[in-house]
């Protein structure tokens, strides 16, 4: 192609990214193991046991943790 421009088959091989329930289901482990844990304490372990957050970085916050524990339940890991 001359004109700079990408093919449409190039264009269109990305699809969306996959989703996985690896974290979530770590977070719902450790909610289930303790119902009363808070936010924070979840940060805490998983930053313990070097587990990465969504974007890769190591330092996790307590609205990334209660994002995963809503995907945990809307994936059946975890009751209300």
């Amino acid at each position: 192609m001359g004109d700079g421009f990408l093919s449409e088959a190039v264009l269109g091989r990305a699809g969306r990214r996959e989703t996985h329930d690896r974290l979530p289901a770590i977070v719902a482990a450790i909610k289930g193991a303790d119902p009363d844990i808070t936010l924070q304490a979840i940060c805490d372990r998983l930053e313990a046991m070097r587990e990465r957050t969504p974007r890769g970085r190591t330092s996790w916050q307590p609205s990334s943790v209660k994002m995963l524990l809503e995907r945990a339940e809307r994936l059946g890991l975890l009751s209300k």
